[in-house]
């Protein structure tokens, strides 16, 4: 008899289900009674989630798009597939589960903005200035996700679109478990030197949500974070097993390294790699059979070393893929960015910014903007205002704010700027009890003024050591005040929430959109286009030596790496004790 379209769809899910239960292995959590639900909905959910993701191919990953002369050169699209490659077949063996651990995987990195972890840093720069908060690329993503794009609404859409017998109950257990995957995004971003990962197995969605929004508001914040599931601490140890060896791949194939030697070779060799195969890859100018080695051998370290909840490499092993990333670092990363680059596009991002802040503050279109997502009149008029300028891509951003996240930016923005007074006058307190000097930066011209003026106030208050929490509190309640009152001096809590939507729109962009926003609101010449897009190749090593510039925020995180990896040997018989 033939099986009509009910049945037949019945019959899918269910087996789908059966598979699922079958090779996922039950710890007794309730993250993973969560998972075990997500499992069976997987391929609709990472079909919801897809769409979103189509800026990644043009996406720096660490050789910038604007400069790479190989087409072969890493992108944060490949870079995501090949995360979630490892991933999978790690979760295959571990008896993780599969599908969730897939969908967390090919968008971890969905939340990057342009040009890399470069643009991210010079955005959050600018903010930091305002006194706004931070951006984390992992916390964009999900963000962007939940509040404008109503991904839960849309994931259950299509799950009752392909599963027409679904019960509302059991949608609403699915409802109740998609958090688990975005915390997984969120709780990527694994830049600190870690040989093994562990759960939070405490964290609900209310904790996540925190989190996420956390990640906006307290600079730093996203590198404590834990994920809620151990598919979670997964992708956060395969994200490096990902990008170290291709990071040296990409310095190869770029000419900011013209072969493996040195202390690469002693690296490679200690993991297994001989000299013959090293020499080889120098002679043929092909490099990618060495990272895949890597890779392999990083992925069946995990394999054998993970128990439990736990996922882990060896001390050994694990020290030798971070010294292999330390020297990425020193011989390659850092090279990535240009002095040019760092004079150009901080004080272009901050021009966009203000620009974009004049049109949501003209015609009273801030206060607009919570309902025009759904008033076609209001979004269409504002997009006719500036159709065919180089603002036009913004007015249509702008008419795609939902409700719920102009109610989340808000809230974010007021929390971030209470946040930057108490570090602020926390600074200023510092200085005027311990007598030193105040020493202003250009990177922070703003700031340093808010800053100078605490200063100012306290020395005038005369201030002793025990200056009160309560004392505190009010110092930043009564400044907090005075800023949304102010229309002078410094951009008030109105601007500033304005200029927020303008960090936004530019955070959503890739490499080739921002640049040609920057050419079209005439913010580069042409002579400045022409060296903006050099090759590294065309530079050559000497000039990439000549004009690199090193940030202060990347410089530190290269040193504190050094650091932490020379402690994993030190940790090592402790460790050696663990039973699988």
């Amino acid at each position: 008899m033939k099986m009509n379209g009910y049945r037949r769809d019945q019959r899918r899910f269910l087996n789908r289900r059966s598979q699922s239960t079958v090779q996922v292995k039950r710890l007794d959590n309730y993250a993973d009674i969560l998972m075990d639900v997500l499992e069976q909905y997987a391929e609709e959910i990472d079909a919801s989630i897809v769409p979103y993701n189509k800026k990644s191919t043009e996406e720096t990953m660490m050789i910038k798009g604007l400069r790479k002369s190989s087409q072969e050169a890493t992108n944060r699209k490949t870079h995501m597939e090949n995360v979630e490659g490892i991933a999978v077949e790690i979760a295959k063996r571990l008896g993780l589960h599969v599908g969730a651990t897939r969908v967390i995987a090919r968008n971890h990195d969905l939340g990057h903005t342009f040009l890399g972890h470069s643009g991210e840093w010079w955005l959050s720069n600018v903010k930091e200035d305002l006194g706004t908060g931070y951006y984390t690329h992992n916390a964009l993503g999900p963000a962007e996700l939940i509040y404008r794009d109503r991904i839960y609404d849309e994931i259950l859409e299509r799950i009752k679109a392909f599963n027409p017998y679904i019960t509302d109950s059991e949608l609403s257990r699915v409802k109740k478990s998609l958090w688990l995957i975005f915390d997984g995004i969120n709780s990527h971003n694994g830049e600190k030197t870690e040989t093994e990962f562990t759960p939070d197995k405490e964290k609900d969605e209310a904790k996540f949500l925190e989190e996420l929004e956390s990640c906006f508001t307290k600079k730093g914040y996203d590198k404590g974070i834990m994920p809620a599931t151990t598919e979670g601490c997964l992708i956060r140890l395969c994200d490096k097993i990902s990008y170290v060896p291709y990071d040296m791949i990409d310095g190869l194939r770029e000419g900011i390294i013209s072969k493996i030697d040195g202390e690469y070779v002693d690296v490679l060799t200690s993991l297994g790699i001989s000299k013959d195969e090293i020499n080889r890859c120098n002679i043929r100018k092909n490099y990618e059979a060495i990272a895949r080695k890597l890779q392999i051998i990083f992925t069946r370290d995990v394999i054998e070393n993970s128990y439990g909840d736990t996922i882990r490499m060896s001390p050994e092993i694990s020290k030798a893929m971070h010294e292999l990333r330390n020297i990425n670092n020193r011989r390659i990363v850092q090279y990535a960015v240009l002095k040019e680059d760092e004079e150009t596009y901080p004080e272009a991002i901050r021009t966009l910014m203000e620009r974009f802040s004049k049109i949501l503050l003209a015609d009273n279109n801030l206060q607009k903007l919570p309902t025009i997502s759904t008033d076609t009149e209001l979004a269409g008029n504002l997009i006719a205002q500036y159709e065919g300028t180089p603002y036009e891509g913004f007015a249509i951003y702008l008419t795609g704010i939902s409700e719920e996240e102009y109610a989340f930016t808000k809230d974010y923005i007021s929390k971030a700027v209470r946040q930057s007074i108490e570090d602020e006058q926390e600074e200023a307190r510092k200085i005027v009890l311990s007598g030193e000097k105040f020493v202003p930066t250009k990177k922070f011209q703003n700031r340093d003024a808010r800053v100078k003026r605490y200063i100012d106030y306290y020395r005038a208050k005369e201030i002793n050591g025990e200056y009160s929490d309560e004392d505190k509190t009010q110092d930043v309640e009564e400044e907090y005040r005075r800023q949304e009152e102010q229309k002078g001096e410094y951009p008030s809590i109105e601007e500033k929430f304005s200029l927020e939507f303008g960090a936004r729109y530019l955070s959503t962009l890739n490499d080739f959109e921002f640049f040609n926003l920057l050419k079209d609101t005439g913010l580069i010449t042409k002579e400045q286009e022409e060296s903006l897009t050099r090759k590294y190749k065309d530079i050559g090593q000497e000039g990439l030596k000549r004009e690199i510039y090193v940030q202060k925020e990347f410089d530190t995180i290269i040193k504190s790496q050094a650091k932490e990896t020379e402690k994993i040997s030190s940790t090592s018989k402790k460790q050696e004790g663990f039973e699988h």
